[in-house]
């Protein structure tokens, strides 16, 4: 059984007020405008951290964000899930609320709190989670992101689900080919504390097309055997993908 309480709640909030304070006031080149935005992608799994979200199955994503001049950025995403494979289908809806900056054309960066919910999940809100988010890009090819959730879900054998913390860091790279194509590759590593606590490594390669508003990519997921252990869901073992998304 997960443990939820008021004063974690408190420290939380406390904890992400105090550091996007910081980070505004120290930011760079703030400026930027008033803007509304969103996509809608379909993908062929719903992959976070290189564990599928959806058994493997395809997903349909709704995102939908609003960014201030100030760089203050908040929004909501949407995504049928079914992180248990023995229940039925489920959906994953998430707020975030956080700040974004540029400096000048080659350096960017936001800061994220999120919230995630599976409302029509079976095991109710034990899957629930808190995350916060840090990532920079340099230049539109390259980009570092760090993770952190202090109560990430986590299935044990015999104890059901608990909520533990989860620690990741990633970097993707996005490189020009030919015209609109472009070469992706990620490689990422995740650590879960509680009982036997363990850390895995998750990677993908692939290619991207831009076709204005729309873009396809395609890529290949795999992730080291450590992944197994700590999720009942299957971790992507070798597995081609393909994205289609709309922005707006």
């Amino acid at each position: 059984m997960r443990r939820r309480g008021s004063s974690k709640l408190v420290h939380l909030l406390a904890w992400s007020g105090s550091l996007l304070g910081g980070v505004i006031v120290a930011a760079p080149n703030r400026a930027m405008a008033d803007s509304w935005g969103g996509s809608l992608a379909l993908t062929s799994d719903y992959l976070v951290r290189g564990i599928s979200r959806s058994n493997q199955d395809p997903a349909l994503q709704l995102d939908l964000h609003y960014a201030s001049d100030l760089g203050i950025i908040a929004g909501v995403f949407a995504s049928n899930s079914q992180n248990d494979p023995y229940a039925p289908r489920d959906a994953e809806l998430s707020g975030f609320f956080g700040f974004a900056w540029r400096d000048g054309d080659s350096w960017a960066g936001r800061l994220l709190a999120s919230y995630y919910a599976y409302p029509w999940n079976q095991q109710g809100s034990h899957y629930n989670y808190a995350e916060f988010d840090a990532d920079v890009s340099y230049g539109g090819w390259l980009q570092l992101n760090l993770n952190y959730s202090p109560d990430a879900p986590r299935f044990l054998p015999h104890r059901g689900l608990l909520g533990v913390t989860e620690a990741a860091a990633e970097i993707n790279v996005q490189r020009p080919i030919i015209g609109k194509l472009s070469a992706t590759a990620g490689l990422g590593y995740s650590h879960l504390a509680g009982p036997d606590s363990a850390g895995y490594v998750y990677w993908s390669a692939g290619a991207a097309y831009d076709l204005g508003p729309f873009s396809l990519a395609v890529s290949y997921a795999d992730t080291t055997s450590g992944a197994k252990a700590l999720f009942y869901n299957e971790a992507v073992a070798g597995r081609w993908l393909g994205t289609v998304i709309w922005r707006f």
